[in-house]
């Protein structure tokens, strides 16, 4: 009985989940609940097996498909990144965040191109047409780290989200796109614009995990005022973390050598 727990959680987050994304006033409770699947399809294959966790996610997919047809392909790409975060354990948080978020990009991609774009968002994407690869890209980052975060507070098996850093590669690829950006034209500034997108996505990304380091130390009282402050100003979070994230990269601030923190965990 006690092996039947975690897969009929799984189940009922991923069903969950599912069924919300298809009211709008629902939708972001959905996504929020959705975080929790890579972490229960994981907890679900340490404690039960690999058998019943698939049987279990392809029961869920198989119900959600009956309900909400829409949700089948975004709830399947959230499955996935279970399996993904497992793959990529021995190469680190950067590799496994990395890889969820091609992952999603990937699927999303193939949504529009199954389903099409809904005409309001087809209509907010008239101008951003050429870039929104690189946006699905962005969105998909930031959801693959905290869904990574919520698999560490659930499972605790894999490194720590707090140990994500990119080499830097990612500045110098910042700064080239961001110079083309400025000084080209046509399709060589749509394409910087592109890899622009993609160094932010990758930048702001680090920059969250040094925030959350330092989130750690804080006290109780100045935790409940960031969290407050981070959930009124979303926009000023994400900003300050792209600065963070490019600062890391000059000053270290957690000392990371070889993926994991100097002195106290060698690599």
């Amino acid at each position: 009985m006690k092996s039947v727990k975690p897969s009929v959680a799984l189940f009922a987050i991923t069903v969950g989940s599912g069924l919300m994304m298809e009211s709008s006033s629902l939708m972001p409770f959905g996504l929020g609940l959705s975080l929790f699947i890579p972490a229960l399809f994981i907890y679900t294959y340490t404690n039960s097996g690999l058998g019943i966790t698939l049987l279990s996610s392809l029961i869920a997919i198989l119900t959600i498909l009956l309900f909400n047809k829409n949700a089948v392909i975004d709830t399947t790409s959230i499955l996935l990144l279970g399996p993904t975060f497992l793959i990529s354990k021995r190469t680190g948080p950067s590799a496994a965040v990395l890889g969820g978020a091609l992952l999603l990009t990937l699927f999303t991609a193939l949504q529009e191109t199954i389903m099409g774009l809904p005409p309001e968002i087809k209509k907010e994407f008239a101008e951003l047409s050429n870039y929104r690869y690189s946006i699905y890209f962005l969105s998909s980052t930031i959801y693959s780290t905290f869904a990574y975060g919520a698999v560490n507070w659930v499972v605790k098996e894999l490194p720590p989200v707090t140990e994500i850093r990119f080499g830097f590669w990612s500045v110098i690829l910042f700064t080239l796109s961001a110079i083309a950006t400025l000084t080209g034209s046509g399709e060589l500034r749509t394409v910087a614009i592109n890899l622009l997108v993609v160094s932010i996505s990758i930048l702001t990304v680090q920059g969250i995990s040094v925030f959350l380091w330092f989130f750690q130390k804080f006290s109780t009282t100045w935790k409940l005022i960031t969290g407050l402050t981070i959930f009124i100003f979303p926009p000023i979070f994400f900003l300050t973390a792209l600065i963070i994230g490019l600062l890391d990269q000059k000053f270290n601030f957690r000392k990371l050598k070889g993926g994991k923190e100097d002195g106290s965990n060698p690599s």
